[in-house]
């Protein structure tokens, strides 16, 4: 069988680059003929981002460029980690054009260069490939029902003239493709209903997803076999080869981690909101009080809101007392671990948690059924409201405390200590619909990846597209 090479390029950002490399490992291991050399990108500001890729040695077919950071004083118009990972990626464009013509000119070099996999953010870096007729591949973190939502929304923009923008103010429920029922505008991304946002670069994005020789999604044909079915032959062909875990660094003597092993069975809620997540001191305060009077045992990720020079990324507090309840930390003693980031994936490993509240990003929603661990939905940015809403409305595998929290909205509403406690009562239930839901899920999940299954013939499938 003919040798073959592929660059993969990630998008360096957390909940990005890990389930890349994770698509990377899998390949290697499976597919002996294949060899993957990843090009490492390092974001200013962000202390997670692409970190987890400095741990990884490289396999015999496995190989890692690690390119140098960029001080951030270089990007001081760039206000949000997106528009810095754009950046970021832009300025790397000629480095691996380098690479790439570096290492066609080598011809009698084997294996052979057949394609490019590309983060769903990195997008631009297809151009590179046609110069040299290299085909790319889009790589989606996400699930299967976003990328077709933004395929929607193109065509009405493209080709209708429609301002994407006017759905938010829609009086009612829309019916969008990849979505089983009617979406209610408040759950709309955000960044697609900005105007700006739209139609600086997500709009660029989807066209240029149009482009790709296939689209790679982190998602299983049992999970959302509506959304791939609304694929059509407008769009590339979509391989879903989920789930993918990123798996954390190893952590010897986590504190978390040894007071897990002392807690009884589906006895601990965790609360963790992603590598962007923050509230501010009165939705803490909240939060703490919905906490204390629940009863439940308890892990809870609280970091600090970002400063002006971190981008969008939170920081950690130094004294937890500062903004929460007098008293909080004394009267949970024993009962409960308040800290900042957290070994997510080893915490929900754990037979000792029980729920979950979520920012639902869909690594989180992935690692979350893995493990048959139920969620209470609290989106905050991104697709993530959507996200909720199809874990809610469509899929019946979550419990809601918010479908459309956004904390970009300056004016949000505070959600209440009440509903914060219903929502953990709900998703602590052992004899809830939606925990025997998961746990079914839970065995379609690793069944999807077994020999036979609809991920694993799906990736075998991609690796004969690149042949």
């Amino acid at each position: 069988m003919e040798k073959l090479e592929l660059f993969f390029i990630p998008t360096p950002l957390m909940g990005h680059a890990g389930q890349l490399v994770e698509l990377a490992r899998r390949l290697v291991n499976h597919f002996h003929h294949i060899t993957i050399t990843v090009l490492v990108m390092k974001l200013p500001s962000d202390p997670i981002g692409t970190s987890y890729t400095n741990s990884l040695t490289n396999h015999d077919r496995m190989k890692f460029i690690h390119f140098p950071p960029i001080e951030l004083d270089a990007f001081a118009d760039c206000l949000t980690p997106g528009v810095l990972a754009d950046a970021v990626t832009e300025r790397h464009k000629p480095i691996i054009r380098e690479l790439i013509a570096g290492r066609l000119n080598r011809s009698d070099l084997t294996p052979r260069l057949c394609a490019l996999v590309v983060d769903m953010l990195c997008t631009s870096i297809i151009d590179v490939g046609k110069e040299f007729s290299v085909p790319a591949y889009v790589f989606f973190s996400i699930n299967a029902a976003v990328p077709r939502l933004m395929f929607y929304l193109q065509t009405l923009h493209d080709e209708h003239g429609r301002d994407v923008s006017e759905l938010e103010n829609s009086g009612t429920a829309l019916t969008i493709p990849g979505y089983d029922s009617l979406v209610p505008p408040c759950v709309l991304p955000f960044v697609f209903m900005n105007k700006y946002c739209w139609s600086t670069r997500y709009i660029r994005y989807t066209r240029k997803y149009r482009e790709a020789k296939g689209i790679i999604v982190n998602t299983f044909q049992e999970l959302e076999h509506h959304a791939l079915l609304c694929y059509d032959d407008k769009t590339p062909p979509v391989y879903p080869v989920g789930p993918l875990l990123k798996p954390e660094t190893p952590t010897t003597n986590n504190e978390v981690l040894h007071w897990l092993k002392a807690q009884p069975k589906c006895s601990v809620v965790l609360l963790c909101f992603g590598s962007k997540g923050w509230f501010k001191q009165d939705q803490v305060r909240e939060i703490a009080i919905a906490i204390e009077r629940s009863g439940y045992r308890f892990i809870w990720s609280l970091r600090r809101p970002p400063s002006e020079d971190q981008k969008g990324f939170p920081g950690e507090y130094t004294d937890y007392n500062e903004v929460l309840p007098d008293g909080f930390l004394e009267r949970t003693v024993g009962r409960g671990k308040v800290l900042g980031w957290v070994p997510q994936t080893a915490v929900l490993a754990d037979m000792a948690v029980g729920g979950f509240i979520s920012h639902c990003g869909w690594n989180s929603i992935q690692e979350s059924l893995w493990y048959g661990v139920p969620i209470a939905t609290w989106p905050q940015e991104a697709e993530q409201q959507i996200n909720a809403h199809q874990l809610v409305k469509e899929l019946g595998l979550a419990v809601e405390i918010s479908l459309d929290y956004n904390q970009l909205n300056k004016n949000q509403s505070l959600v209440s200590a009440q509903v914060i406690e219903k929502g953990i009562r709900e998703v602590m239930d052992r004899n809830s619909e939606v925990r025997a839901n998961v746990t079914e899920m839970k065995g379609k999940s690793q069944m999807a990846l077994e020999e036979g299954g609809s991920s694993s013939a799906s990736l075998k499938r991609l690796v004969d597209n690149f042949m």
